[in-house]
């Protein structure tokens, strides 16, 4: 398992946003979604490697117009949450389990990938595993 902070390519300015009625009234949605990729073979092992550069990268790009998405949720001085546009960073976690895809059963997780498939965060806005 390996952690990275990504941040967007060039510098953003620093800005706080309010939260919505909604955002105070739901509790916490996290999309969640599941890409497999294949194992990396002895004869290619650049592919995988080359596929989490490009997905950094292209992260790093996607971070300037959506700015949030790399800030965090704190407490404003009032006592409400809000968005902390502060370019912190969205974490991106690369997780290996060592078992086979057909085996694998997410509603009771093999030991080897336990607690590797859900990402932890306390105030991100983003988090990709």
């Amino acid at each position: 398992r390996r952690k990275e902070l990504l941040t967007a390519e060039t510098p953003l300015p620093e800005s706080w946003l309010p939260l919505s009625n909604l955002d105070l009234l739901l509790p916490p949605l996290h999309p969640s979604f599941f890409f497999v990729y294949e194992k990396p073979s002895a004869i290619r092992p650049y592919k995988f490697h080359c596929m989490m550069g490009a997905l950094k990268k292209s992260l790093s790009k996607l971070l300037i117009p959506y700015y949030p998405l790399a800030g965090e949720i704190v407490t404003s001085p009032t006592g409400e949450p809000v968005l902390h546009c502060n370019n912190n960073g969205v974490e991106f976690v690369e997780a290996y389990g060592e078992i086979e895809l057909l085996k694998l059963d997410l509603y009771h997780p093999d030991a080897s990938v336990a607690g590797k498939l859900v990402p932890k965060t306390a105030t991100s806005v983003l988090c990709l595993q």
